[in-house]
């Protein structure tokens, strides 16, 4: 691995990130990456190093970063609970009466959230024109029997989460993940957030190939995941994308031209770290969520062996990833969500804490960088 230089700013006292950062680069296989730290409102670590196909590395530069696009969609339907448009505890029919079918009638937006709806991949193939529409897909979800009755299991939902969530706040509010996303949370906070994007556009950069995997046990339960048609089904949609080769499909128009709200969040770490700031306190007079909503949502939901796929140790509160042995963050109290490749952002309430790593150069197995970065974090704290 070569050494990079890195730019940008690191504040007294935690420099240990800077130094854990610059060993991602010589020890772990980063070649372009950022992160972002902020402590009561303002930023106190922003650094960042390294190229990509398209050119120097800089703080504005755009990736697609998967999953970590959960915990933005979570935060657009907890400001709407915390407005009183959403109720996580009523029944999801109250909001979309379709969803009542096949048995679903009980089911609750909590328990959406919280994977535990039982619709982890759509049973009937969707195309990539039913994705540009929102609609079909929501409705064949809706039409659709639960693979166990909702609130009695857990399996991770990879994309349907999105539409899922994002049909119930539509529904609610007359507004999509990405218009309230823009409305509510990136023109007050002027951010560069956005589900899908131009990949033409200056500051897009494309996903550069994966590190190899290098450890064969976690190579094994991967694929005995993926051999599994509902976990390939829930990331493939049925075959409008390669689940097999996600980050080459990331990099193409049909995923970069929909709204996937459970994945193709396209940002920065400032974005991304200035956004979860906002969720534990004010950040120029801008505050997403109160501390009720915030301690509420990072209570643990589901936990331990999941309805499909292998226990990889993952906590999930209320729509968000919570702190456990697969996702420490900053200790225990922190929420936010992780994604495909590494990338990773959080917040932690009572230390006001918000940290955003973003990578170019998607991991491995195992892929120690966010990690790395979060144990400095803690050693500063």
């Amino acid at each position: 691995m070569t050494a990079a230089q890195v730019k940008g700013h690191v504040s007294s006292g935690f420099d240990p990130i800077a130094v854990a950062f610059a060993d991602n680069f010589r020890h772990r296989g980063d070649t372009a990456a950022s992160c972002v730290v902020y402590a009561q409102g303002a930023p106190v670590v922003d650094i960042w190093a390294g190229q990509t196909a398209r050119g120097a590395w800089t703080p504005d530069s755009r990736t697609v970063m998967f999953s970590v696009s959960k915990g933005v969609t979570t935060v657009c339907l907890l400001m709407a609970a915390e407005r009183g448009l959403i109720d996580l505890d009523a029944p999801v029919v109250k909001y979309w009466p379709e969803f009542a079918g096949n048995g679903k009638e009980a089911a609750t937006v909590r328990q959406l959230l919280a994977h535990q709806a039982g619709l982890v991949a759509p049973e009937v193939d969707v195309t990539l024109e039913d994705l540009r529409a929102w609609e079909p897909v929501a409705d064949t979800l809706a039409r659709q029997a639960p693979a166990w009755a909702p609130g009695t299991a857990y399996a991770y939902h990879a994309l349907t989460f999105g539409w899922l969530a994002g049909e119930v706040l539509r529904r609610a509010t007359g507004l999509r993940p990405g218009q309230w996303l823009r409305e509510h949370v990136t023109d007050p906070l002027n951010l560069t957030m956005t589900y899908g994007a131009d990949p033409a556009s200056a500051d897009f950069h494309p996903l550069a190939d994966p590190l190899p995997i290098t450890d064969p046990g976690a190579a094994a339960l991967m694929a005995a995941a993926f051999a599994s048609p509902m976990v390939e089904r829930s990331i493939s949609l049925g075959g409008v994308f390669d689940a097999a080769n996600l980050v080459r499909s990331s990099n193409e128009e049909a995923w970069l031209s929909v709204e996937i709200p459970a994945g193709n969040l396209v940002t920065n770490a400032r974005s991304l770290a200035r956004l979860y700031a906002a969720t534990v306190g004010e950040v120029d007079g801008v505050r997403l969520l109160g501390p009720d909503v915030v301690r509420d949502a990072r209570a643990v939901r589901s936990e331990g062996r999941p309805f499909v796929g292998p226990d990889a140790g993952g906590r999930w509160g209320t729509g968000f990833m919570i702190s456990s042995t697969q996702r420490p963050m900053a200790g225990p109290g922190s929420f936010g969500h992780d994604g495909f490749g590494g990338c990773l952002g959080f917040a932690h309430l009572e230390s006001g804490i918000a940290f955003a790593y973003q990578t170019a150069r998607p991991g491995g197995l195992p892929d120690d960088r966010a990690d790395a970065l979060c144990r400095a974090l803690r050693a500063c704290l």
